[in-house]
């Protein structure tokens, strides 16, 4: 069977950028989805590394249908509160460290 697992990247930074490059690497997974706050942003990143759609909000990423897993690479202070909208919304999530920025956070 070969079944391709879809990803989406939250965060359209230097680690979101070193993640999709080094994904690249993976067999029976593809990078199908990239969301920022910034539309160009978003757009920008997705042309660069070859991604077919690019969204100017993180809940339309983890609403989309298609994506199985999501990488969280937002700022620090945003991991705790993207990776629970990606848990909230069913999905699968890898988040960059650190997940909270204080104890009392996570």
């Amino acid at each position: 069977m070969n079944n391709v697992v879809h990803w989406g990247i939250l965060g359209a930074g230097k680690i979101a950028s070193k993640f999709a490059d080094a994904f690249k690497q993976v067999k029976n997974a593809r990078i199908i989805a990239v969301a920022s706050s910034s539309i160009d942003r978003a757009r920008a990143f997705a042309e660069q590394h070859q991604i077919k759609t690019a969204f100017g909000s993180y809940h339309e990423l983890v609403t989309s249908k298609n994506i199985d897993v999501i990488y969280v690479a937002t700022r620090n202070h945003l991991h705790c509160e993207t990776t629970m909208l990606c848990i909230n919304h069913g999905k699968n999530v890898l988040c960059e460290k650190p997940f909270a920025i204080s104890a009392s956070e996570a």
